[in-house]
């Protein structure tokens, strides 16, 4: 069973296919015409080499949402005679409209199905010959008039069966169906116009995929928009969320641990720690020098209001009062030690490095208010004193000199990383190393985070105060990243709809133009251009229900996924690259 490639059971009053159908996977073809099934269980899906379904003539009032899960595999489905509801019989309506020609369509000879083109119609005629082992009717004889305005295709349905069953015959390459001269007098020229070739035209055969990857497509939309389906997403979502929260930023502490040279000698680890000390000398000089020579001055003169030094120099007065008074001294003292044990001293005083976290955050503040400040005569002819005393600050600019404080942490880490690469595996202070450039690593982590944190929210506020709307979400929360924005074109989408006593109806639309799109980590703004402000919001959409919720279906297609909403956008392949990168990888950015 397994390796079952075709299964027909039309014609045998079922009313529900087993679960195990799910299991052949080699499945190609399934025929459950002429039943009385209404509904599929979701195993269907597990069908992935089924390329031709035959659903017709049963009970099925909606169109099983399970269906869309076969959007890749499925090349043609067979829906015709089902009892559809308004809303699922539009659906299909593309794909294959029946017209009846008499009071019951189950009664009469003749079904006319009225196409649009004579492409579809040539499509439609290619699919199949059908295995028939009932006494009910069946078609022998499919015909094309096309020299008609209204282009119609009848199958005409014998009353009796045959008496042996065939074998059953389907090509999804090549079919060609027997015509037949409606008049004997017909001449050769009006002959030609009824073809007996219909399915040797690839472009029947990419209309007929076309039509059918629509509907389905359609169907996934009800599919994925279920709350019953997106239930078990959610908790994968908050699981991978709660998990990416506690991981931290990988760094090279493993291959320092890793990398032990117990050949070093004491002269190398002498060399490093001198550099350590020589530079923190320096450093502490360098802020001696902004502190004395800028800060004060100004403060005293009041050049600057104390608002504006608060944003320019920060908490660097803080920072200096820290390495003067207390990490300085503490170094000196370390290395004038028999043994030189300096990783103490970075564990004892580890926990001061967050003052760092508040002079980042702020640092693109300060050059922006010392930049708009030094278009003041009097600032700037302060500035320009104050680097000509070249014995104290020297040639490089203050901003220069603000820059200081943020390149001091990474400068500790790598510092701190060589001297373990170069201390003895034996060495008293080795384990002391290990710990203290862990630490370190978790600090500058968290001083990252916090920087990015910080940029974070002030692009909200700025999106915020742009965005006609945002403040009714509200667009600013702790949680919220930003994460990209621009223009896309929205092709269609299909929305989902509560209505009363919880029925639930879905809506779709074709907008096809543009609009201003804005992504952050948990939910997708979707715009159009304001008037007082820049945007105003159409709509919102939660992207709560899939971790990766952007799919690529085709080179200029690609599918959304929200909470109550599904998008399909078209652009250019470079954009919806970037779009679907930065959409499934939203929570990790």
């Amino acid at each position: 069973m397994p390796c079952l490639r075709e299964l027909y059971v039309d014609h045998n009053l079922l009313s529900q296919l087993p679960n195990s159908l799910g299991s052949l996977q080699n499945l190609e073809i399934l025929s459950i015409a002429n039943n009385n099934i209404a509904t599929l269980k979701p195993s269907v899906a597990q069908l992935k080499a089924l390329r031709v379904l035959n659903i017709s003539h049963n009970e099925f009032v909606q169109l099983p949402a399970c269906l869309g899960l076969l959007v890749e595999t499925l090349q043609l489905l067979v829906v015709d005679g089902n009892p559809l509801d308004r809303a699922h019989q539009s659906l299909v309506e593309p794909l294959l409209t029946p017209k009846q020609t008499g009071p019951n369509p189950r009664m009469t000879r003749t079904h006319t199905y009225s196409l649009q083109t004579k492409e579809y119609v040539s499509g439609i005629k290619r699919f199949m010959r059908w295995k028939r082992h009932s006494t009910s009717n069946y078609p022998t004889l499919l015909t094309v008039d096309t020299k008609r305005d209204s282009i119609n295709f009848a199958a005409t349905w014998k009353s009796h069966p045959p008496a042996k069953i065939g074998e059953a015959e389907m090509s999804l390459t090549t079919a060609v169906l027997p015509m037949e001269q409606e008049d004997a007098g017909q001449s050769s020229s009006s002959s030609t116009s009824r073809k007996s070739c219909l399915f040797s035209s690839s472009s029947g055969t990419d209309l007929i995929r076309h039509m059918t990857s629509s509907v389905l497509w359609q169907l996934r939309d009800e599919w994925d928009l279920d709350p019953a389906h997106g239930d078990a997403t959610r908790e994968l979502l908050g699981m991978h969320t709660e998990k990416y929260s506690s991981v931290r930023e990988s760094t090279a502490l493993d291959h320092a641990y890793h990398a032990k040279a117990a050949t070093a000698g004491n002269s190398q680890r002498m060399k490093i720690l001198s550099e350590l000390l020589v530079t923190e000398v320096t450093y502490v000089d360098t802020l001696k020098n902004v502190v004395g020579v800028y800060l004060n001055p100004m403060r005293e003169a009041k050049i600057l209001s104390e608002s504006e030094l608060r944003k320019i120099f920060l908490n660097i007065e803080v920072i200096l009062a820290f390495h003067n008074d207390h990490f300085l001294p503490a170094i000196t003292h370390a290395i004038s030690q028999p043994e030189m044990l300096i990783a103490d001293v970075f564990l004892r005083h580890s926990a001061h490095f967050r003052l760092y976290s508040v002079y980042t955050n702020g640092h693109e503040t300060s050059v922006q208010t010392l930049f708009r400040v030094s278009s003041r005569r009097t600032v700037s002819n302060f500035i320009q004193s104050a680097r000509q005393d070249v014995t104290q600050i020297g040639q490089v600019s203050l901003d220069g000199h603000l820059l200081t404080p943020i390149q001091r942490l990474p400068r500790y880490r790598m510092l701190l990383a060589d001297l373990l690469h170069n201390t003895p595996a034996n060495h008293t202070d080795h384990e002391s190393l290990v710990a203290a450039l862990k630490s370190l690593d978790s600090i500058i982590y968290e001083v990252n985070e916090k920087k990015r944190e910080f940029e974070q929210q002030t692009r909200l506020r700025q999106l915020q105060s742009s965005i006609l709307g945002a403040a009714e979400i509200p667009l600013v929360a702790p949680h919220r990243r930003f994460c990209l924005a621009g223009a896309l074109y929205l092709k269609q989408h299909c929305k989902m709809v509560v209505r009363k006593n919880n029925v639930v109806k879905f809506k779709r639309a074709s907008p096809n133009c543009n609009f201003w799109f804005c992504l952050f980590n948990d939910l997708l703004l979707q715009c159009v251009a304001g008037v007082n402000k820049d945007f105003k919001i159409v709509d919102t959409h939660k992207l709560d229900t899939c971790i990766a919720p952007a799919r690529i279906i085709s080179d200029t297609e690609m599918r959304i996924i929200g909470s109550d909403t599904v998008l399909y956008i078209k652009e250019d392949p470079d954009t919806l690259r970037k779009w679907a990168h930065a959409i499934n990888h939203r929570l990790v950015i």
